[in-house]
């Protein structure tokens, strides 16, 4: 389940000193559509529900570990102490996945974390974006809320029931946490793949708290804003009034979606994508 139809190739490549494991799905010559997880979160959770009809309309689909997550390179603690990165760096990241793998441009879609590495991008690196997609996303880190997360989640590598109370508090109010979908990712990155990074959590909210606000208005791509009505870790407002700072944005309410992009509102969502892709 965890699997898409149609993968391409898989494999680690170095990009921006560091090694990011990577799958690819569908046909290269294809448009490339890169996918940008968020806070802990490993590739994986970009679910074959979500990337096989886009590969299905004719696009390449790159997904990829952040990293500090998953099979790609964990930082030592002592090294980010004397040195954090940023969401900026994370930005150099996937440019230089892009690079590696000799992709000029790419339709960008982030979700949280992922959507805000993804604003950077086309910022910092336009010629390298055809669309901006962010997902249950932000801008800062004052639009962060707790939702009722305990503290300490992250801190130690969970166990299955832990896991599942987590993205139980996220999911929203219209679609419930599909347990045995997350209970195949928990087994798969965590257990099989002993890709869960205990360290990774602090440190991408970190990254977060320490990189600056960016000017919005610079965004000159077409834009797709989607946001869940339920996210408990980021107001509905904050999504509306960012999106509004970008030039011709396009935002979009999920009715009932909290922290998750969750099977059943994908019919609403895929359209979307795929008018935002086409109008370029």
């Amino acid at each position: 389940m965890l699997l898409p139809l149609k993968l391409h190739q898989t494999g680690k490549i170095a990009a921006n000193s560091i090694n990011l494991y990577y799958e690819t799905f569908g046909d290269p010559k294809n448009p490339a559509v890169l996918l940008i997880m968020g806070v802990s979160c490993p590739c994986l959770q970009w679910f074959p529900y979500i990337i096989d009809p886009i590969v299905s309309q004719g696009y390449y689909i790159i997904r990829f570990d952040n990293r500090d997550v998953g099979l790609s390179t964990w930082i030592d603690p002592l090294d980010w102490q004397k040195a954090h990165y940023s969401l900026e760096d994370m930005a150099l990241d996937a440019v230089g996945l892009l690079d590696a793998l000799g992709i000029d441009k790419a339709h960008i879609v982030g979700v949280s974390m992922g959507g805000a590495i993804a604003q950077r991008m086309a910022i910092n690196h336009p010629d390298k974006v055809l669309t901006l997609t962010a997902i249950a996303s932000f801008t800062d880190v004052a639009a962060l809320g707790t939702g009722g997360i305990p503290a300490t989640f992250g801190a130690t590598v969970p166990t299955l029931a832990e896991y599942l109370g987590f993205w139980s508090i996220l999911a929203g109010t219209t679609f419930p946490l599909d347990v045995p979908l997350y209970s195949e990712l928990y087994q798969e990155n965590v257990v099989v793949r002993q890709g869960y990074n205990p360290n990774s959590m602090g440190h991408h909210l970190e990254a977060i708290a320490h990189s600056p606000t960016l000017e919005l208005s610079k965004i000159t791509v077409p834009t797709l804003v989607l946001h869940g009505t339920a996210d408990p870790l980021i107001p509905l407002n904050h999504a509306i009034k960012y999106a509004n700072l970008i030039p011709q944005a396009k935002f979009i309410e999920m009715k009932g979606v909290g922290h998750d992009i969750p099977q059943g509102i994908c019919p609403v969502i895929h359209p979307e994508i795929f008018t935002l892709f086409t109008t370029i």
